[in-house]
């Protein structure tokens, strides 16, 4: 049976997604090498305790073995842990050979050869070598008869580096030495001097001096070099000792000088490593803070393409779902004779859509004329629904599916119809298929209620939907994105807040500078120049203090003023007297009069000064 292009489809994606997962899914093989060469997790930690446990033990019974107290009983159990850890290593130093297969630089005959070059596969196989070699020279069951065997058999001591197979440690140990070479090499340098020199006046003082035991300390320049590395290492063995005093001087200012730069490369190395270790933090902090910071400038940019300042056809055609991205249900097929109907019914349903809105134009028409209420069928105007696709809302297209069971059968009456006339017109086939369409809707309008309805093109309703959903994924975005960013040390929180201290005391000093210029200094102002007699820059202080000086000769002037007038006012009210008492006469009294509201008047005056 042939299958239609929908089923092919369905095929190629389900084929795509197998092949998918299938690339995702790791094999036994690399489960293995993960496993023995990348551990993670509680299974790979146990096992690699487990190991470690069981080499201390062997070392523990190696070390035993050297006491003759002990040396009976430590053989014979040594020689049956051996034999296993020998069968054990040898065992999973092939299955790590077979395992590291599944990388690609490791694959073939060379890729193998290049994983055993590794140094610890190097180590690994000189200690099962050194174990075959101490096992099989035995004799009578004894292992360790001789001191060569005793000697390669503490070859084994090497398993201890098999806890740390990735070389972290080393890896470790070697980048803070790298960053911090400069000032190592500095104080060796400087500490390597100063033991040749001291050691060499040390010699020169105690080279002739034999001690009380009727010994030379320091018969060579040799012996007062071990002297002086004992020394400056602060061991002291108390083998040579300068007798005297000019040797102990020596010896003193060497011990004071020397020793402290010798101790310098163990402080450089401790707060090197502390350094490292607080880098590794805060690069983990910031690595958390990248997916955070990429999903905020993508909501970012997503709330910019929806703005409707910005004009993009592509902003919106993600939440545009096509019929093509629709899956058809499971199990359905789609033959060559459906897919042939599929397309005459598309053709008729364009069809029948014209005649549907003739009419119901001209029911509306008729409604208009004769004033009478009609209903429409609800059937017409589907409400659009959305499905969330990648956080935003996605509206499916107005097309038909295919593999239901009401729409096969509407498929097959329309079909029957069609086919039975082909002379037929396609406006005849579109009338038919209205009349049918109307009377299948009304019998499956349940039905058609469960699909999702579908659109052409989004309304402004739904964009403003899709810019309120990436507006609320921005915020969220953001919120989380500063949460990335919060300090995650008590440290980092003190030296963020000193730091914003620091900003915050620089700011003020800022306005105070600020302010002094504009606002001048107190006391700055009182005099117009400096001592030499250059003018001082007019500020709003000095021009405030020129104002006040001017109001106040105003204010004094206007106070001789008044005085003026009053003294005036005495001496018309004296004339005046003096008028009336000559003349007796109505124009004195209006002379008077006047000169009464006058002096009123400066009365007034000098109440308002």
């Amino acid at each position: 049976m042939d299958r239609g292009p929908h089923d092919w489809g369905e095929t190629t994606r389900s084929y795509v997604k197998a092949q998918r997962r299938h690339a995702g899914r790791t094999t036994f093989r690399g489960q293995v090498y993960n496993f023995l060469e990348r551990p993670s997790g509680w299974k790979c930690i146990i096992y690699h305790i487990s190991v470690f446990m069981l080499v201390l033990v062997c070392l523990i019974f190696s070390v035993l073995s050297t006491i003759e107290e002990y040396t009976d009983f430590t053989n014979e159990t040594l020689f049956w842990m051996e034999i296993w850890l020998v069968v054990f290593f040898g065992l999973e130093y092939i299955v790590r050979l077979w395992s590291a297969g599944c990388r690609s630089k490791y694959m073939g005959l060379w890729g193998r050869l290049r994983f055993i070059r590794k140094p610890i596969c190097i180590i690994d196989l000189i200690v099962v070598v050194a174990s075959m070699v101490v096992l099989s020279v035995g004799s009578n069951g004894q292992v360790f008869a001789t001191s060569a065997i005793r000697g390669i058999r503490f070859l084994q001591i090497l398993r201890m580096l098999h806890v740390d197979r990735q070389g972290g440690t080393w890896r470790l140990l070697g980048s803070v030495v790298y960053i911090h070479r400069q000032e190592l090499i500095t104080t060796l340098y400087i500490g390597f001097l100063g033991l040749i020199f001291s050691s060499y006046f040390v010699y020169l003082a105690e080279k002739d001096v034999i001690s009380p035991d009727g010994k030379k300390h320091f018969a060579s320049y040799a012996d007062a070099l071990w002297w002086g590395v004992i020394t400056v290492t602060t061991i002291g063995y108390g083998d040579a000792v300068p007798q005297t005093w000019m040797g102990k001087i020596v010896a003193s200012c060497f011990s004071v000088f020397a020793i402290s730069f010798f101790a310098l490369p163990a402080g450089i190395l401790g707060s090197g490593f502390a350094l490292k270790v607080q880098q590794k933090q805060r690069q983990k902090h910031f690595n958390r803070q990248i997916p955070a910071a990429a999903m905020l400038i993508q909501c970012l940019w997503r709330c910019y393409a929806a703005d409707k300042k910005f004009h993009s056809e592509a902003t919106w055609d993600i939440h545009v779902q096509n019929k093509d991205e629709v899956q058809p249900s499971s199990g359905s097929t789609v033959l060559p004779t459906q897919l042939g109907k599929t397309l005459m019914v598309q053709v008729a349903k364009r069809g029948a859509s014209v005649l549907k809105r003739r009419k119901s134009r001209n029911r509306m028409e008729q409604s208009a004329t004769c004033s009478t209420p009609t209903t429409q069928n609800a059937g017409e105007h589907p409400t659009p629904r959305s499905e969330s696709t990648d956080g935003d809302g996605a509206f499916y297209n107005d097309d038909q599916r295919v593999g239901t069971p009401n729409r096969n059968r509407r498929e097959k009456e329309v079909s029957r119809g069609i086919f039975t006339s082909q002379t037929s017109s396609v406006t005849e086939v579109a009338s038919d298929e209205v009349e049918q369409s109307e009377q299948m809707e009304q019998d499956q309008e349940g039905d058609d209620d469960a699909e999702p309805a579908r659109v052409t093109s989004l309304t402004e309703t739904h964009k403003n939907a899709i810019r309120a959903i990436r507006k609320i994924k921005y915020f969220v975005a953001r919120r989380k994105f500063q949460q990335a960013r919060k300090p995650y040390d008590v440290r980092d929180v003190i030296e963020q807040y000193s730091q914003g201290h620091l900003n915050m005391m620089v700011r003020i000093k800022e306005l105070q500078r600020r302010l002094d210029q504009t606002l001048g200094k107190p006391g700055s102002y009182l005099v117009s120049g400096d001592r030499v007699g250059n003018m001082k820059p007019m500020t709003v202080g000095a021009r405030l203090y020129s104002v006040e000086q001017k109001i106040g000769g105003v204010e004094k002037q206007m106070t001789q003023v008044v005085n003026s007038m009053s003294s005036i006012q005495n001496q018309l009210q004296n004339v005046t007297l003096m008028l009336s008492q000559y003349f007796h006469t109505p124009a004195q009294l209006e002379l008077s009069n006047n000169s009464l509201a006058a002096t009123s008047q400066f009365k007034y005056i000098e109440d308002d000064m």
